[in-house]
């Protein structure tokens, strides 16, 4: 057969027989992108140039006369290489630096590498042959983080490309988001940020993240092939663009997903009016730091982002100790507000004079409120009642955290850890006395006012390991014994008592949930659900009708697909999140989405992967081995309830930062705050 090179010009009506990386580089010449010449060869000519030497020479010689050059690239442009699927990045050969006369020997061991690979059939194989530029730098550009993130990362040497994405060298490295790039540390090379801009109107031409090869000689910037980052969804760049133009105004910020967010972590706007009421002035939050003398302020600073809640971490410090900012390298709090000083070190003071002595009285009161079965009428009065209650849940949970903290303090150098502890609790304490009558037709697990999952609680015996316990605790002195004996009880009744507190937040929304009820029954509503769409504002004024909460919640269901990340941080944080272990136990098992599990997907030996701890998950716990968190800490609800099932929690782990992905089969210790991939 006859043999012909398929010029630029000539790509378009030739797009059957040539692969994308071609399409992609006709693309970029036509986007007026400085890319260095090139031709193609189609798939429909591979067999023969392979077996053919004589086809091979005469088609070198055809180039050397189309395309003269001092030396050549030989470069794979296969069929299925470069789509949105899959890239087969590195999978077939390249050649570079190729002299005129070594072009026919080049072609052929591209071709058959390519003809393994493909296990014989070149018909999906063609190749791109391009002037080389003998670079003084090469670099390659993923314009968002491969999994899925948003900044940019650029990989750079002062070499050829093809040592870089072979691995050759270790390439220098800088990353950092689109919308604060010029207020970064950026070497002189991308100083002016003209290259930077090539990048980012590659991926705007582009309409998707790209993974860019390119190089620099002589002053002039080169092109060398552009692809897209196949491992990036199309809802995860939806998420990108959505945050991206979310954020365009702000300056510095830091929102995170804390353990507020995991009482209610996609909030319908009657929940998100409640935690506005919780964190009020005057509400139960003030009240109780009052109580401790301890000056509190609401910054408001509670966030939807999407549809997410998020926290405003540096209005949330200020709102106890203005003295620190969260705007640092590390995102991390540090003292930054000297005129400050005085306030927060008044409320450091009495924040650490709070002693952890009273749980008798919170029980009593506990018990008391959970037991009562007061029902206002008026949802008004009810939400004023619901405000009072949450007195005693906040102060129970201000308290268990410093019981807590005080004991990870005393254990940080023993060999047993605060999740072991809870587990086996009645080797130092009965928790019989502080038993409660739990609710009864309760739905829902947290503060979010539209869930209506099953109320789950446990009143399973705790495993028996009294002989793990017994080794330790008789290596101990006796002097340390003692005060071990009574912070470690004090610790184990506070985590019940959060639980109880848990118990009593439930049952306040059920009774919320079934006024809202009402009320959208009285006001004649076709669906039920739509009210809580609707303000606790104008429900109260009476000012409420079913097609305004409609759009309301139309534009909340068009963000319910997101997952957005754990932490938005106005650059990227210099600092690695602490992997810890909430709730102890060894599990392996295929690690699984929620999504995954509701599906029936998955089986008893999943382990669930989550970003935040809800407690609306324990929808799943019938179906998991363990849970692995990106957010969350010992305080957490959902922690608190799968130590009670005895199933082993980790946080602070985050796929982007580790090589197992969803799918893995994974070994977790939730002692010690290890995972693995099982091989």
């Amino acid at each position: 057969m006859e043999i012909s090179i398929i010029r630029s010009s000539e790509i378009e009506k030739n797009k059957e027989v040539i692969g994308n990386k071609t399409h992609n580089l006709k693309r970029c010449v036509d986007l007026g992108f400085n890319v260095p010449k090139f031709i193609a060869l189609s798939s429909s000519s591979s067999k023969t140039l392979l077996s053919n030497e004589i086809a091979r020479s005469e088609i070198a010689g055809e180039i050397m006369d189309v395309l003269p050059s001092e030396k050549y690239a030989v470069r794979s442009s296969a069929l299925i290489e470069d789509n949105k699927k899959e890239s087969s990045a590195g999978q077939f050969l390249t050649k570079t630096n190729v002299e005129g006369s070594e072009l026919s020997g080049n072609i052929y061991e591209v071709l058959k590498q390519a003809e393994i690979y493909l296990d014989g059939d070149l018909t999906q194989f063609s190749i791109i042959i391009q002037e080389y530029i003998s670079p003084d730098i090469s670099g390659v550009t993923f314009t968002r983080n491969p999994n899925g993130n948003r900044e940019m990362i650029i990989e750079y040497g002062f070499c050829e490309g093809e040592k870089i994405v072979s691995g050759e060298i270790k390439p220098q490295r800088i990353s950092f988001y689109w919308n604060n790039a010029l207020s970064q540390d950026l070497p002189e090379l991308f100083a002016e940020n003209q290259i930077i801009k090539k990048f980012k109107e590659i991926e705007n031409k582009y309409g998707f993240p790209q993974d860019i090869e390119w190089c620099i000689r002589n002053d002039q910037f080169y092109i060398l092939q552009t692809r897209p980052i196949t491992t990036i969804s199309n809802r995860q760049y939806e998420q990108i663009l959505f945050l991206e133009k979310f954020l365009q105004k702000k300056d510095k910020y830091c929102f995170q997903k804390t353990e507020i967010s995991e009482v209610a972590p996609r909030p319908t706007a009657i929940t998100f009016d409640i935690l506005h009421g919780i964190y009020s002035e005057n509400g139960p939050v003030d009240n109780v730091y009052g109580k401790y003398g301890v000056r509190y302020q609401n910054t408001d600073f509670l966030k939807i982002i999407g549809n997410e809640l998020y926290v405003d971490r540096e209005k949330e410090i200020q709102g106890l100790l203005p003295v620190y900012s969260y705007y640092n390298r590390s995102f991390s709090p540090k003292i930054s507000k000297l005129s400050k000083m005085l306030v927060s070190s008044k409320n450091l003071l009495f924040l650490n004079r709070i002693k952890t002595s009273g749980h008798e009285n919170l029980f009593n009161e506990l018990k008391t409120r959970i037991k009562t079965d007061k029902y206002n009428s008026d949802l008004e009065a009810e939400f004023q009642s619901f405000l009072k209650d949450y007195e005693i849940i906040f102060e129970t949970n201000l308290l268990s955290g410093i019981s807590i903290k005080k004991l990870n303090i005393i254990l940080k150098n023993e060999s047993i850890n605060f999740p072991e502890i809870i587990d086996g609790h009645s080797f130092f304490i009965s928790l019989d006395r502080y038993a409660v009558q739990c609710p009864q037709d309760l739905l829902g697990n947290s503060l979010e006012i539209s869930s209506e999952s099953s109320f789950v609680v446990n009143h399973e015996k705790t495993r028996d390991d009294s002989d793990i316990f017994e080794i330790w605790w008789k290596k101990a002195p006796e002097h340390k014994k003692r005060i071990l004996q009574r912070i470690i009880s004090e610790a184990i009744i506070y985590d019940h008592l959060r639980e109880l507190g848990r118990w009593l937040a439930v049952k306040n929304i059920n009774k919320i949930r079934k006024l809202l009820s009402e009320c959208a029954e009285d006001k004649k509503f076709v669906d039920m659900r739509n009210i809580y769409f609707s303000s606790l504002k104008d429900i109260f004024n009476g000012e409420i009708n079913e097609e305004d909460c409609i759009k309301k919640r139309c534009v909340y269901e068009k963000y319910d697909h997101f997952e957005l990340p754990n932490s938005i941080t106005s650059s990227l944080p210099n600092r690695k999140a602490e992997i810890l272990g909430v709730s102890s136990g060894i599990a392996s098992g295929i690690l699984q989405t929620q999504e995954t599990i509701r599906k029936g997907v998955a089986d008893r030996k999943s382990i669930l992967y989550t970003e935040i701890l809800s407690p609306d998950l324990t929808e799943c716990f019938d179906n998991i081995v363990g849970i692995i968190s990106d957010n969350g800490g010992l305080l957490s609800h959902l922690a608190i309830m799968a130590r009670e099932k005895k199933i082993p929690v980790i946080v602070g782990f985050s796929l982007d930062d580790s090589k197992i992905k969803i799918g893995d089969e994974v070994r977790m210790d939730g002692s010690k705050g290890k995972v693995i991939k099982v091989e």
